[in-house]
């Protein structure tokens, strides 16, 4: 678990042959896998959401997830779990990620668009995430995530509308899994 941490590296199943590695770390992605032989694209621009949220143990949790074509395909994988030990500001999510990407030589002229939640800390033009990414990476688009908006106006429906609402989260959560 602390390599998978620190590496940033996914394991999960590619196929019904075997268990493919990707290390998005390598800025060339490799992959390993057994039976199954193919070339990986190297990724041009990666769309990343950056999530920040807390667990069961009050510790607070960065998930940046990344975006690439690997040859005809849309994947989606981890690009980095940092765990936040003390108070989380946007300062310290973009330290966080700019650490990373320097220390992968992972250059932000690779990212072309970011997704967050609407948190303050996300958000700040000036002093949140955004703030600090503009100014290293000024070509990066920016977006909400709607996931986050749709479930704060969920929160005062009634019973039978929440029910349905519910179930079409599994439902989606079900297809995309």
């Amino acid at each position: 678990m602390d390599k998978w941490l620190k590496t940033g590296t996914l394991k999960r199943s590619a196929s019904r042959t075997g268990i493919r590695t990707t290390d998005l770390a390598a800025v060339g992605i490799t992959v390993d896998q057994q039976d199954d032989n193919y070339e990986v694209q190297r990724p041009t621009d990666w769309p990343v959401q950056v999530n920040e949220s807390t667990d069961v143990s009050d510790m607070s949790i960065l998930l940046v997830i990344a975006r690439y074509l690997n040859v005809n395909e849309l994947e989606e994988n981890l690009l980095l779990c940092y765990p936040f030990t003390k108070r989380c500001t946007g300062e310290d999510i973009f330290n966080a990620i700019q650490d990373y990407l320097c220390e992968n030589e992972i250059d932000w002229a690779k990212f072309c668009g970011i997704c967050t939640d609407c948190g303050k800390f996300m958000s700040g033009c000036y002093e949140g995430l955004r703030g600090r990414i503009k100014t290293v990476a000024p070509h990066v688009t920016w977006s909400h995530c709607c996931i986050h908006s749709q479930s704060l106006a969920a929160k005062p429906l009634r019973d039978p509308l929440k029910e349905v609402l519910n179930q079409s989260v599994k439902v989606v959560n079900f297809i995309k899994d």
